[in-house]
C-alpha cells in the first residue's frame, strides 16, 4: 500500500518533465511509497514517450494517455483521483519540482497533527532567480516550527494553489469534490471545497518545499480578456458555493488577492479602450456582488481599485499602462544586472 499518491497533470512538457519527475523518484520517504500517476493529455511534443521510459522501469509509476486534449489540467487531476489508492493525495504541476523532503515533511506532519490539509511555501522560479515566497493568513497558533489554522479561519489561508498540500482522500471521495474541467481556475475552486470540508490546517512556515516555475518574461507576457472572464467566472460559482454554505460574509477576504491578480491580468492586456472598459465594468460587478469593501494589501491595487469601484475606468486603464510598463523597465534592468 502506497503513502501517497501523487498526480501530475501532463501537457507538452518535455522541456522539464524529466527534472519533475526525477524530483519525485528521489523523495526520501522513499519512492517505493509513492504512487505516481502520471496523465498526458494528448501532448503534441515528447511528454508520451518520456512517461513510457519511465514507466516501464518503475512499476509504481501508473501513466494514462488521452485520446483528445481537453485543454485544462482539471482533467488530468480528476483522472488522477480516480486511479490513486494511497490513503493521501498530492499533486505536481508538470513543469516544477520538489524537495527532496517535502513528500515525508507533509505527510509526517499530516499524520501526527491529524489535519486534514498541510502546506508548505514555495520558491518563485523564473528565468533569472529564485524568490523564497510565504503565504499570508489571518488567524493561527504557532506552534513550533509550524501554524495550526482552524475551522473558518482556513477559508482565508491565502494560498489556493493545488501543489504545495497533501490532502485526505477520505475528504475528498466523502465530499464528492472534483476539478472543474472546463476552467483554468480548477484549482481556486477545489481548494475552496476542499477548504469548507477541512477543520485543521497545518502551514510549515518557512519549508521552501516546491520549486513553482512561473516561466515568465515580464516582456513578453500577455493576457486575455477570455482568461479574466474565466477567472470571473470562476468566482461566480465560488460566491455561490459560499452562499450555499452560508459562509458568504467571508468573500471580502476571500476574493481579496483575487481582485489583485486579476488587476495584474488586466496590465497585461492589449485590446481597445473599449474592450479594456467593457472588462473593468464586469470587475465592477462582481465587486458589487460581494459588496467588497476592504483595502488591498498593494498600494497601486488600491488605487486602480477604487478607480474602478468609482466607475473611472478610464483612469483605471492608464495606471494599469502604466504599471506594465514600469514593469517592463524593471524586468530590463533585472536582466542588465545578471549579464554585467
Amino acid at each position: 500500500m502506497y503513502l501517497i499518491s501523487l498526480i501530475i497533470p501532463i501537457y507538452n512538457a518535455e522541456e522539464f518533465l524529466d527534472n519533475t519527475i526525477n524530483s519525485v523518484i528521489n523523495q526520501s520517504i522513499g519512492f517505493n511509497n509513492i504512487e505516481l500517476i502520471l496523465v498526458d493529455d494528448n501532448s503534441k511534443d515528447e511528454s508520451k514517450k518520456i512517461i513510457e521510459q519511465y514507466a516501464e522501469k518503475y512499476d509504481n509509476i501508473i501513466p494514462y494517455y488521452s485520446e483528445i486534449n481537453h485543454g485544462f489540467p482539471g482533467f488530468g487531476r480528476n483522472i488522477g483521483l480516480e486511479k490513486a489508492t494511497a490513503d493521501y493525495i498530492m499533486f505536481m504541476d508538470n513543469d516544477d519540482e520538489i524537495d527532496v523532503d517535502m513528500c515525508k515533511k507533509l505527510y509526517e506532519t499530516m499524520i501526527n497533527e491529524k489535519a486534514d490539509v498541510v502546506c508548505c511555501d514555495r520558491v518563485i522560479v523564473d528565468s533569472l532567480s529564485e524568490i523564497k515566497s510565504n503565504i499570508d493568513y489571518v488567524n493561527g497558533i504557532e506552534n513550533n516550527d509550524h501554524i495550526i489554522i482552524e475551522n473558518d479561519d482556513i477559508l482565508l489561508f491565502n494560498n489556493i494553489s493545488v501543489w504545495n498540500k497533501i490532502y485526505k482522500k477520505q475528504i475528498i471521495i466523502e465530499n464528492e469534490l472534483k476539478f472543474k474541467e472546463n476552467t483554468s481556475a480548477d484549482d481556486f475552486i477545489f481548494m475552496i471545497q476542499y477548504f469548507l470540508k477541512s477543520k485543521k490546517l497545518i502551514y510549515l512556515k518557512n519549508y521552501f518545499g516546491y520549486y513553482w516555475n512561473i516561466k515568465s518574461d515580464s516582456l513578453s507576457h500577455v493576457s486575455s480578456i477570455g482568461y479574466v472572464e474565466e477567472m470571473l467566472s470562476a468566482n461566480y460559482i465560488i460566491i455561490n458555493i459560499l452562499k450555499n454554505e452560508n459562509k458568504l460574509h467571508l468573500a471580502n477576504d476571500i476574493f481579496k488577492d483575487n481582485i489583485v491578480y486579476l488587476l495584474v491580468q488586466c496590465s497585461y492586456l492589449n485590446v481597445t479602450n473599449k474592450e479594456f472598459i467593457d472588462l473593468l465594468k464586469k470587475i465592477h460587478e462582481f465587486e458589487i456582488e460581494i459588496d467588497f469593501k476592504i483595502k488591498l494589501d498593494e498600494k497601486w491595487a488600491n488605487i486602480i481599485n477604487q478607480f474602478i469601484l468609482d466607475k473611472k475606468f478610464k483612469y483605471a486603464i492608464i495606471s494599469l499602462k502604466t504599471l506594465n510598463t514600469i514593469r517592463k523597465i524593471t524586468f530590463i534592468r533585472k536582466i542588465k544586472r545578471n549579464t554585467n
